[in-house]
């Protein structure tokens, strides 16, 4: 996706909680895949984290987490094929308008993730009404970035992305959480047609 460069200079927060990790309850300190330290300023990273929900309860549940250094994302992308990275490139332009959505969620002056995760980034599905949802951001050292991210995408619009990926895509990015994450049993069905999207 080519979106324009972002300045940031005072729209970011201390990483919310609900960016935490539920396996360590603090803040990810290590990318995933090449343990680096992320808290310093300077280290870019993203989180993704996967919940699932349960109609009629409040709760919810962490079917998977994890933190990587924007150089492993970068090259875990590489192993992308460049037809399945075309193709999500262009479900998200017809999608999304990044640049619109950031510009209104930054109107309110109000920097709250709350807002930027309150409804599906493709389909406008309320979180809440969810069964299956992932949410995404991005940071550097311990400040969560208000860029193009944070933004949340229901289990419904992963699968409408998933549907488009090449089978060796698909292929490395089982591998990925074959390698590194450690997925309850209970969660197994969910991960038998879902992949890590970064």
């Amino acid at each position: 996706m080519d979106l324009p460069p972002l300045i940031i200079t005072h729209e970011y927060v201390e990483v919310p909680e609900v960016f935490w990790s539920d396996a360590s309850t603090g803040r990810f300190e290590n990318c995933l895949v090449c343990e680096r330290y992320l808290l310093e300023d300077g280290t870019r990273y993203l989180i993704e984290k996967a919940f699932r929900s349960y109609r009629g309860f409040e709760s919810r549940d962490t079917v998977f987490e994890y933190a990587m250094c924007e150089e492993c994302r970068l090259q875990m992308q590489e192993e992308m094929s460049a037809e399945s990275r075309e193709r999500v490139d262009q479900f998200f332009t017809d999608h999304v308008d990044f640049v619109e959505r950031r510009k209104k969620l930054l109107a309110s002056g109000d920097l709250q993730s709350k807002p930027w995760l309150d409804r599906c980034l493709i389909t406008g599905e309320p979180t809440r009404d969810m069964e299956e949802y992932q949410v995404y951001c991005e940071c550097d050292g311990a400040h969560m970035l208000y860029s193009y991210l944070p933004y949340a995408v229901s289990g419904a619009a992963i699968d409408q992305i998933v549907a488009l990926l090449s089978n060796p895509t698909i292929d490395s990015l089982r591998g990925f959480v074959d390698r590194h994450l450690g997925v309850p049993p209970e969660f197994e069905d969910i991960f038998a047609k879902r992949v890590v999207l970064i």
